[in-house]
């Protein structure tokens, strides 16, 4: 099951306690990294993808990366969050091929590994608690690109704590790809492979041994989006991360490098499916 992305090395990037008092209200948040939330007393709600989850003391939640959500809260709350990486991996891969709880109950094990991994990281907090600003900080990019780095004992014991962590929502998840066609499975697979490429449908369709109209139905049957949709969904994504790690490239070099010939289309898509266009997602990234 590698394409799940399962065997991906877990890479923290922040990990801190939030003292909340009705202060915890962000809206349109998306990272390129997973989230982990711990809520140790205190209530809020996220909505994502048009579902509201009311979050409870004693749960673990966790959000996919790119996934769109908001906060609400307006009362006391505490809570433990972690930010994770997933080195060697597509940044969604994970979530491309699970199903995943957004909610488990969590034991004594969850509670001890979360104070170890504040043990072991004590300089992993968050300065600032709003989104459109720690999303920015300069340390999250050098942490992606591999410019923080811990002993190897620190390193292989907080793998071993993450692992554990998301074993919690392991246990509760549902794989798509005993139930997916493959044909459709193996196309995902290539579109991770070949972003950098121009996708075309029909060599997809071909591929597949399908017409291309079939493909398309079959596609959309499966995963809910077109093809085409999901493409330029997965690009722009990349190109989020691009921006992020090489703030020296150019966005015409990020969307030539991912396949686009029409600068024009590519920022346009951008600003569909972001919200902003991707020189100012740029700036906002490095200030």
């Amino acid at each position: 099951m590698d394409e799940t992305g399962i065997h991906a090395a877990p890479v923290l990037l922040n990990i801190g306690e939030a003292h909340h008092r009705g202060d915890w209200n962000f809206r349109n948040v998306s990272s390129p990294f997973t989230r982990i939330h711990y809520v140790r007393s205190g209530t809020a709600r996220m909505c994502r993808d048009g579902e509201v989850l009311d979050l409870r003391p004693g749960y673990l939640y966790i959000t996919p990366p790119y996934l769109r959500h908001s906060y609400a809260n307006d009362g006391p709350l505490d809570l433990i969050y972690l930010h994770i990486w997933f080195r060697d991996m597509e940044p969604a891969g994970l979530f491309e091929w699970l199903d995943l709880p957004a909610e488990v109950l969590a034991d004594e094990t969850v509670v001890w590994v979360l104070r170890r991994l504040l043990e072991l990281h004590p300089d992993r907090a968050l300065q600032d608690f709003d989104p459109q600003r720690y999303d920015t900080a300069s340390g999250l990019a050098r942490t992606l690109a591999g410019g923080v780095s811990d002993s190897w004992a620190v390193e292989m014991e907080t793998d071993g704590l993450l692992r554990l962590l998301l074993a919690r929502f392991l246990v509760g998840a549902s794989t798509r790809i005993g139930r997916l066609d493959e044909r459709v499975a193996a196309a995902v697979r290539y579109i991770g492979v070949h972003m950098e490429e121009q996708i075309r449908l029909d060599e997809l369709a071909s591929a597949a041994a399908v017409s291309k109209d079939h493909f398309i139905r079959l596609f959309t049957r499966e995963l809910g989006i077109t093809p085409g949709r999901y493409i330029n969904r997965k690009k722009i994504e990349a190109a989020q991360l691009r921006l992020l790690l090489h703030p020296g490239e150019s966005v015409k070099s990020v969307a030539y490098g991912l396949g686009f010939d029409n600068l024009q289309y590519f920022n346009r898509l951008f600003s569909r499916l972001t919200g902003e266009s991707p020189g100012r997602y740029r700036r906002s990234l490095h200030p």
